[in-house]
C-alpha cells in the first residue's frame, strides 16, 4: 500500500504541472516575494519544499522550522539581476515542547535610480534630470510551527509586506501556511505550503483610482523528497556518516503564471562537503541550478555555509551565498 501511495503521489504532481497550460504573467504585485531565498534551494532547482529542516525553511514551508535543535540563525544575500541587493535573514528557536518561533526579514535594496522625464524640456535626446530616486522592498515576518505527532508538524508565518519605489508605496499583512510529514518508511517526506495570503495592494488612493488594486503572487507548492543512500533502511542502504543522497520534486502553482514542475539533488559526503543540481522546468530562465556547501563545526557550534549558481541565457546569472548557525 504504501508503495502504490507513493507511485500515485508521483503520477499527480505531473498532473498537476499539466492541469492549465496558459500564462498569467502580469497580474500581481510584490514580485519580489517569489525570489527563492538560500543558496540550498536555489542550487537544488528550488526542489526541497519537503527536504528542508533548517531555518531558512521558514521562507518556502514554515512547518519545517519545528524541525530546529535548540536555536538557529542564517543570513542569505544575492546580487540581483541589475545591480540590486537582495538581502534576507532569519534566527529561530525553540520553547520547550510548545514549538518553535522564528523572526525573519526579507530586503530588496533598488539603489539609486536616475531620474528621466519622457520628453527633455530642451528638445535634447537625453531626459535625465539629474536627480535619482530610490526603491526598496521589505517583508518582516513571525513564525510559529509545531509538531502534532513525531511525523507532522504545521506551521504559520504571519508577515508585513511594504513596497516603495520614489513617492509611491504600499504596505499590506499577509500570512504562510504549511505542513511538513514525515512518513518513516524509505526516507520519504511530503510538504505542501500555500504563501502570500492577504490583502490586494494599492499604490493610489484616490477616488478614480481606488479599483487599481492588485493581488500578491500566491504560491501553492507540493513536494515529496525520498532518501535513497545514507541508512540501512533506505533503497541504497549505505551509512549517513559516509555518503548521503536525496531527490526532490515539487509541483508549483501561482495565480500569474503557468504551473511549474522542480527537480532536485543532494549528494553529502562525509557530513562535510554537499554537492548540488537541479533542474526548473516551464521556466523561460534560470532553468538550470547547481551548487555546494560546507558544514564545518566551529568552536562547537554547527555551521553551514552554501553557494549556488543559477544558469540564464538573457539576463545576468546571480550567485547566491548563504550562512547558517546552530547553537
Amino acid at each position: 500500500m504504501k508503495r502504490w501511495t507513493f507511485v500515485l503521489l508521483i503520477a499527480l504532481t505531473f498532473v498537476q504541472v499539466r492541469a492549465q497550460d496558459f500564462n498569467k504573467a502580469g497580474r500581481t504585485a510584490m514580485q519580489f516575494l517569489k525570489i527563492g531565498i538560500g543558496a540550498r534551494m536555489a542550487a537544488m532547482g528550488e526542489a526541497g519544499v519537503a527536504n528542508m529542516e533548517d531555518i531558512n525553511s521558514v521562507f518556502w514551508n514554515p512547518a519545517a522550522i519545528a524541525e530546529i535543535d535548540g536555536a538557529e540563525a542564517a543570513f542569505n544575500y544575492t546580487r540581483w539581476f541589475g545591480d540590486l541587493n537582495f538581502t534576507a535573514g532569519a534566527v529561530g528557536f525553540q520553547i520547550g515542547t510548545l514549538g518553535v518561533v522564528s523572526l525573519n526579514y526579507v530586503a530588496l535594496d533598488y539603489g539609486n535610480i536616475d531620474e528621466a522625464l519622457v520628453s527633455s524640456p530642451s528638445g535634447g535626446v537625453d531626459t535625465r534630470t539629474g536627480e535619482s530616486f530610490g526603491g526598496n522592498d521589505l517583508a518582516l515576518g513571525l513564525a510559529f510551527s509545531r509538531k502534532f505527532t513525531d511525523k507532522l508538524a504545521i506551521g504559520v508565518n504571519v508577515k508585513y509586506v511594504r513596497e516603495e519605489l520614489f513617492n509611491f508605496s504600499s504596505s499590506v499583512a499577509a500570512f504562510d501556511v504549511g505542513t511538513y510529514y514525515h512518513t518513516g518508511w524509505r526516507g520519504i517526506r511530503l510538504a505542501m505550503s500555500a504563501q502570500n495570503f492577504g490583502k490586494q495592494a494599492r499604490w493610489l488612493h484616490t477616488k478614480e483610482e481606488e479599483q487599481q488594486e492588485f493581488d500578491l503572487p500566491l504560491i501553492f507548492r507540493i513536494g515529496w523528497s525520498i532518501d535513497l543512500l545514507g541508512g540501512e533502511k533506505l533503497f541504497f542502504g549505505g551509512s549517513p556518516e559516509k555518503h548521503r543522497f536525496a531527490f526532490n520534486m515539487d509541483a508549483i502553482h501561482t495565480n500569474d503564471y503557468k504551473e511549474r514542475l522542480h527537480l532536485g539533488g543532494e549528494y553529502a559526503f562525509s557530513n562535510f562537503i554537499v554537492l548540488r543540481g537541479g533542474y526548473r522546468f516551464n521556466h523561460e530562465e534560470g532553468n538550470i541550478s547547481f551548487g555546494a556547501g560546507f558544514q564545518p563545526k566551529v568552536s562547537g557550534l554547527k555551521l553551514r555555509v552554501d553557494y549556488a549558481f543559477v544558469s540564464h541565457d538573457f539576463l545576468d546569472s546571480p550567485h547566491r551565498f548563504s550562512m547558517i548557525v546552530n547553537f
